[in-house]
């Protein structure tokens, strides 16, 4: 059924005059009483009751009008929020995108920006070390990534929370912490930290770096290429090793059942991977929309308590 062959039937349906209607639709009045009979046909009952006086809607002919106008309404909505989509530049977005919390994120801000209309929003690959550089230089509109906060405002830009997850080491069985239960950042100044060089755990990196100079020492590295993030216990680690990883990372519950590691909870309030939305202010009004999304998307997870990737974000 053609949506034109709608369009004129609802003109009808409206004016109750072929004559009219027919004006109206820039038809001739023969083609529109084609047109008609042939929807009657196809529907199987009749839609109009008329004579030579008057034109009336039967019974069925006001179910179908109702039915006419909804589905005409609902094609012409979709089709301006398609051509408005094709001609809008997408939001671009980068960084750290392959996260457990970042995903739950990234999923239902998708569904809530796709139900509201709002433009498309493109994500990038995870190719630079400096994702904060890519949104100075207008590269990116939005980076996922760890940030000094206290500079961020000077350079003109802006942010909003994402995810918080506290620091957890992975140590050998051999290690002398492997039989604490928990220990501090000061408990590792003299243990060697591996350093993964891949782009995501570099950004990850300098946070680590970051909290270890608040606690007045700079760690010493293990530099490792190639992390595996399907298995953290790849490398060998040797008896002064340590591994910083997340405490949300649902795997590490398992590790100590069939690895040769410890996993020890790290219990200074600062000890946290702390991930940020940075955004240009002067280009806040265009990235709204997506900000807003992340932020319901945020509150959505952690309203659903101790099962929720981010229940260390509130």
């Amino acid at each position: 059924m053609e949506f034109d062959l709608l369009r004129e039937y609802i003109v009808l349906s409206q004016t109750l005059n072929y004559t009219k209607a027919a004006e109206s639709l820039h038809v001739t009045q023969p083609t529109l009483s084609k047109h008609i009979a042939s929807l009657e046909k196809e529907l199987g009952c009749a839609l109009f009751e008329r004579d030579r006086r008057r034109v009336e809607l039967t019974d069925e002919g006001v179910v179908f009008a109702a039915a006419a106008i909804q589905i005409v309404d609902t094609f012409d909505e979709a089709h301006d929020r398609i051509q408005e989509m094709a001609t809008s530049d997408p939001i671009r977005v980068n960084g750290v995108l392959n996260d457990n919390a970042v995903s739950a994120i990234l999923s239902i801000a998708a569904m809530i920006l796709d139900e509201e209309g709002h433009q498309p929003v493109a994500y990038g690959g995870s190719n630079v070390n400096d994702f904060v550089q890519q949104v100075l230089e207008g590269e990116t509109d939005i980076a996922f990534a760890y940030a000094d906060l206290d500079g961020l405002e000077s350079l003109g830009l802006g942010y909003i929370p994402l995810t918080r997850s506290r620091f957890v080491a992975m140590v050998p069985l051999s290690s002398s912490l492997a039989a604490r239960k928990n220990i501090s950042i000061d408990d590792l100044r003299n243990f060697r930290f591996v350093k993964y060089a891949d782009n995501y755990s570099i950004c990850g990196w300098a946070n680590i770096e970051q909290v270890c100079h608040d606690h007045g020492f700079n760690p010493r590295t293990r530099t490792v290429l190639g992390r595996n993030a399907t298995n953290y216990t790849a490398i060998s680690l040797g008896v002064d090793d340590v591994v910083i990883l997340q405490s949300s990372m649902p795997q590490l519950r398992y590790l100590s059942d069939f690895s040769k590691v410890a996993i020890l909870p790290i219990t200074d309030d600062d000890a946290a991977f702390r991930l940020y939305a940075i955004y240009k202010q002067d280009n806040y009004e265009r990235v709204r929309p997506a900000l807003d999304a992340y932020a319901q998307a945020r509150k959505t997870i952690i309203s659903h308590g101790k099962n929720s990737p981010l229940v260390e974000s509130a």
